[in-house]
């Protein structure tokens, strides 16, 4: 692929976070994951990972940005890829909890290892140097935004 100069900052980095997604669910899929799709990444992203309580799924939209009915089909799918468990919240029958099952536990230590990769992938593409230099930039550009 032929280096972009021309384009304004923000689409390189949301090409590079679609490339970076891609490879990460790639990778995934290639370790025995092969219903996860690079839409489902917000939902684990979201999930809370301390205590049995779970997660809302409101609370799973907001924090992904999107609709409460979007990540309903997202949950929905990766409940029925054993990943994810629904129940209604003991305190408000209208709201839906998520929790990860077992199935769902395990590709914690699976993706942790694939995002170590990708890393390593990254340091020797970008020279380690570079690399942090890069994740500096980047988080001066997240602590800079009014969502961050």
């Amino acid at each position: 692929m032929a280096l972009v100069t021309d384009v304004h900052i923000a689409r390189l980095l949301l090409r590079a976070v679609r490339a970076v997604q891609s490879t990460y669910i790639e990778r995934l899929q290639q370790r025995g994951h092969p219903g996860l799709r690079t839409g489902h990444i917000p939902v684990f992203a979201g999930l809370n990972t301390e205590g049995d309580d779970g997660t809302r799924i409101t609370d799973l939209a907001n924090r992904a940005g999107m609709t409460r009915q979007m990540m309903g089909r997202l949950v929905r799918e990766l409940e029925a890829l054993g990943y994810l468990a629904t129940a209604t919240h003991p305190d408000d029958q209208r709201a839906v909890v998520v929790t990860m099952t077992e199935h769902g536990q395990s590709i914690r230590t699976e993706a942790a290892a694939v995002i170590a990769e990708l890393e390593a992938d990254y340091a020797v593409l970008l020279k380690d140097p570079e690399l942090a230099s890069l994740k500096g930039a980047l988080q001066s550009i997240i602590s800079t935004s009014p969502t961050a």
